[in-house]
């Protein structure tokens, strides 16, 4: 008989009660888990919105900021142990709702944890700020003067939830500049941000009423509007067109951060390719495209692989492609939607017929299904991929250095490019693809793994939320005059 246990998709303050929910059903060979999902109206998240600036402006707009970093540290601390049962709930529920490997699941939550402990997140505040302190109160600066960063009072977040995890990056966003937290999630993934929440309220209860996490349908206006009207900052995550739709109802003097569709891409150089070094070049880049099945931007669509190493760029697309399948046999990929599947399908007709035309593009792909598709291209070129472990496999006679031109027209939409090349080559080309609009280099294996404080496409985390308040350097000194005890 089969176990049953009630989730709440949701997290409010205390003092807010919701009486209206739609249950939804998921289930393993084990257990079925009956999710609770709010119904939320204008009024009743107008409520929900006032309630939590309340309780910022009672608690966290005067916490200090290393308060708030050890608080943080020390959720993150319990989601570090394996035992703790939020993260073996996290393990087990996820990956039934997002259909992940649940291998898969338990390694990245883990990784992914661990870039929020307290020597990450001060590492995070120094890159931005001269003094985190100037987060608290007003710090003298280097020019003269005093200067303050205040951040909004209300941020409201819309998650994507084709990554688990990400969300936490913008909730500890949010946290770190003492703004009170509207989020809202998708269904597609809307359990991790509420876990998150509830390990906050373990450790101070105060700080978690300062959040609200909240899932309904995207597009749903009247809830959207609320929202934006009750908040100083929207940050959205999601595809190019949620993310212009909600930069239309948004007014130009509040604060938008957007993070939309972008592509990622590897460059091999041949010096990655020698006998000693092939195979473990061509382990990492699979692992790059099979974590979480390219769902995430920072996973490569594209790969360019300079010749003149101790294999071909087709014998290296060729090993790729049973790389993909060794690595499928291990932790096999999400079912996909009928959508999904088709795009793929039409991606391997696509370059079948032309490789039936010329002998420039070879289609390699698993036998049965469509578990990885790997794109061979003997002349260069650039494109995405469908997703879900489908890569283009570019040839570069030349080098590197003289074939990362051809990305030029996709500027706006470049995001990461994993690296394999000797130590003197990567300034160069880290000149060539900045100048190109990449906004993150990292080594490949490692594509997945963004660190605290990168340039999130290019621009600042914290710093792009507050606005600073200066105190002129001459103003004390003019005010001197008003002591009652001046000489």
């Amino acid at each position: 008989m089969k176990t049953i246990k009630e989730l709440n998709i949701f997290h409010v303050p205390n003092s807010i009660e919701l009486n209206d929910f739609q249950l939804k059903t998921i289930e393993s060979s084990d257990i079925t888990f009956t999710l609770k999902v709010p119904v939320i109206t204008g009024d009743v998240l107008e409520k929900i919105i006032h309630q939590v600036q309340i309780n910022r402006n009672q608690y966290l707009a005067s916490m200090p900021i290393a308060d708030i970093v050890n608080k943080i540290d020390m959720a993150v601390q319990k989601w570090l142990n394996p035992d703790y049962p939020l993260r073996k709930l996290a393990e087990k529920v996820i990956p039934i709702i997002t259909g992940y490997d649940q291998e898969m699941v338990r390694l990245q939550l883990k990784r992914y944890m661990r870039t929020f402990r307290k020597k990450e997140l001060l590492r995070f505040l120094d890159e931005e700020f001269d003094q985190p302190a100037m987060l608290d109160e007003f710090r003298p600066r280097k020019s003269g003067g005093m200067s303050r960063a205040f951040g909004p009072g209300t941020i409201f977040h819309v998650f994507s939830g084709n990554v688990p995890g990400v969300q936490i990056w913008s909730l500890i966003m949010g946290l770190m500049v003492k703004s009170s937290t509207i989020g809202k999630v998708s269904m597609a993934e809307p359990l991790f941000p509420v876990l998150f929440t509830e390990s906050l309220a373990e450790v101070d209860e105060k700080l978690a009423e300062t959040i609200a996490i909240l899932p309904w349908k995207g597009g749903t206006n009247e809830l959207e509007i609320t929202a934006i009207e009750n908040s100083e900052a929207v940050v959205v995550y999601g595809a190019n067109d949620t993310v212009e739709k909600l930069r239309d109802k948004v007014p130009p003097h509040k604060k938008f951060l957007s993070y939309g569709h972008k592509i990622s891409f590897s460059l091999i150089g041949r010096e990655a390719l020698t006998p000693d070094l092939y195979y473990q070049t061509i382990q990492k880049l699979a692992e790059d495209i099979s974590v979480y099945d390219q769902q995430s931007c920072l996973s490569p669509q594209a790969v360019f692989v300079e010749e003149g190493g101790g294999v071909s760029a087709k014998q290296f697309a060729q090993m790729l492609g049973a790389e993909l399948e060794r690595y499928h046999k291990k932790r096999p990929r999400a079912k996909l939607t009928d959508a999904e599947a088709m795009s793929i399908q039409r991606l391997r007709s696509r370059f079948e017929l032309e490789s039936l035309q010329q002998e420039n593009v070879t289609v390699l792909s698993s036998e049965r299904g469509t578990s990885w598709t790997v794109i061979y291209h003997k002349e260069l070129g650039f494109e995405g991929s469908p997703l879900n472990r489908s890569i283009h496999v570019y040839s570069v006679v030349e080098s590197i250095e003289q074939a990362v031109h051809i990305i030029k027209p996709y500027q706006p939409y470049l995001q990461s490019c994993g690296v394999a090349v000797a130590p003197s080559r990567l300034f160069q080309l880290a000149d060539c693809l900045g100048e190109l609009g990449v906004n993150r280099i990292t080594p490949v294996g490692e594509m997945n793994q963004a660190k605290p404080g990168w340039h999130h496409d290019g621009g600042f985390n914290l710093l792009d939320l507050v606005r600073v308040t200066d105190i002129e350097r001459n103003v004390e000194e003019n005010l001197e005059r008003f002591d009652p005890d001046v000489e």
